[in-house]
């Protein structure tokens, strides 16, 4: 009987921890921002870090860079190099990482930033109150500014993987973008109100002050920042209002009940529905997770392709051709509920054509999913794992 008592209220106090913790959290959302600006569309690790590391040599004045993951691999190494580097120069460096994502980080490396000047912080530090809430809670956003003027948003961490060095996955395949203008001070927001939430700072943004230069960019776009509600009813409504196409890249898809509802109904409209999505896991049952939404899908006329030369990390949707969102969140029950994320939402229709070249390269390195095949994998051993799967799916 007391055993039965201790466990039920076991149960209470952690349904209590996770409803006030994540009710603190979603408090801190803010509206969507939006500004002008332009866009460069970088879909490869080595397009990428060749510009965030010329544009971090470059900076004059402040960098802000923060990473779900940061290794202490040879990329990571040489990124802290030179973030040293520019301390040293009087430049004001501050990176913050996730605790969990970037647990691996040695304390010889942290030290080594500190010493030379740099700020560090970790996000999301197990610690109370909400204690098992915030070791659930992580922070998946990737924003580097620099000066106030250039940013980059989207899906890379900082690690070898990214550059497709390791030879489990292969080619990494992720986008991200590299933004100017006005926009850029959404960037810097997000990343100021972390920093300050891990710090106990309260350090202030850098307004956009350069007129002539903010007139110079007259294309519109807007970031979405999530703390755990966002992300979700952004997507949700966007599938909703849909009414010719989407197409949906993520490495992970558990989107629940509701939202693969909303991709049914849209179907039954008559709007097409492709997703992207690897053919080979990176992490053990969210292959297992996806199957029993996949399925549903399929049946009512999806076209669901598996990226199979790598490994495909990319998050973007496209909504009519006409919305482009590109940016950390994945399409799950993580990203949707238990992240920090952050995302940017193109309209431009030059942007937007630019992008979906991407989207066919991976494409042609794919396979189209079929429900013969998909009915070939489902074993009495990945039955099991799916219906543990669907148990866990809100943590993986």
């Amino acid at each position: 009987m007391w055993i039965v008592l201790m466990l039920a209220l076991l149960v209470i106090l952690v349904g209590i921890d996770f409803y006030y913790g994540h009710k603190r959290m979603i408090s801190l959302e803010k509206p969507p921002f939006r500004a002008k600006g332009d866009m460069q569309f970088l879909s490869t690790g080595y397009h990428l870090f060749d510009a965030l590391f010329e544009d971090v040599k470059n900076a004059e004045h402040y960098i802000h860079m923060q990473f779900y993951i940061f290794r202490d691999d040879e990329l990571g190494t040489e990124l802290c190099q030179l973030l040293r580097k520019k301390a040293q120069e009087g430049v004001e460096v501050r990176l913050l990482v996730d605790y969990l994502g970037s647990r691996t980080i040695n304390k010889q490396t942290i030290a080594d930033l500190t010493q030379a000047g740099v700020h560090f912080q970790y996000s999301n530090k197990p610690g109370f109150p909400f204690f098992l809430y915030r070791i659930n809670h992580r922070n998946h956003r990737k924003i580097t500014v620099v000066d106030g003027v250039l940013g980059f948003i989207g899906g890379y961490n900082v690690g070898n993987e990214y550059l497709g060095k390791n030879t489990k996955f292969g080619d990494w395949r992720d986008y991200h973008l590299r933004l100017e203008g006005p926009i850029v001070s959404g960037l810097e927001n997000a990343f100021i109100a972390d920093w300050n939430l891990a710090s106990g700072e309260e350090i202030q943004p850098t307004c956009w002050t350069n007129k002539e230069t903010a007139t110079s960019h007259n294309k519109d776009f807007m970031l979405v920042g999530s703390n755990g509600k966002t992300a979700y009813r952004f997507f949700y409504e966007k599938i909703q209002r849909s009414r010719k196409s989407i197409f949906i890249g993520s490495p992970y898809f558990i989107p629940g009940k509701k939202m693969n509802g909303a991709l049914l109904r849209a179907l039954q409209r008559g709007v097409s529905v492709t997703l992207l999505v690897p053919m080979h896991p990176d992490h053990p049952f969210v292959q297992e997770a996806s199957y029993r939404y996949l399925e549903p899908l399929l049946q009512a006329g999806a076209v669901i392709y598996q990226f199979h030369e790598g490994f495909y990390h990319s998050k973007v949707l496209i909504f009519d051709e006409a919305w482009c969102d590109i940016g950390t969140a994945n399409f799950d029950f993580r990203s949707f509920f238990f992240n920090d994320e952050i995302n940017c939402i193109i309209t431009d229709k030059n942007d937007i054509q630019e992008v979906k070249k991407g989207i066919e390269s991976d494409l042609a390195r794919s396979e189209k999913l079929t429900i013969q095949r998909l009915e070939k994998t489902q074993t009495l051993w990945v039955r099991l794992k799916e219906g543990i799967a669907f148990i866990l799916s809100p943590m993986l």
